[in-house]
């Protein structure tokens, strides 16, 4: 079992996630991964296409249950 790339069973293309660049907080839906440089790229609510790497991203915490 290959687990070096946990958040792959969790997070794929189309979800909605977070990624902090620079310090800057992003929220958008995954539209591509690129395992072989470590990045993803979202679309952001305002249409803008962001990279930045996958250990830079997170779950936004959803607490309206």
């Amino acid at each position: 079992e290959d687990d070096d790339e946990d958040y792959d069973d969790d997070i794929d293309v189309g979800d909605y996630i977070g990624l902090e660049i620079d310090g800057k907080e992003y929220f958008g839906e995954i539209v591509e991964f690129d395992d072989d440089e470590g990045t993803v790229t979202i679309e952001t609510d305002d249409g803008d296409e962001v990279t930045g790497d996958q250990d830079d991203m997170f779950l936004e915490d959803e607490d309206d249950e």
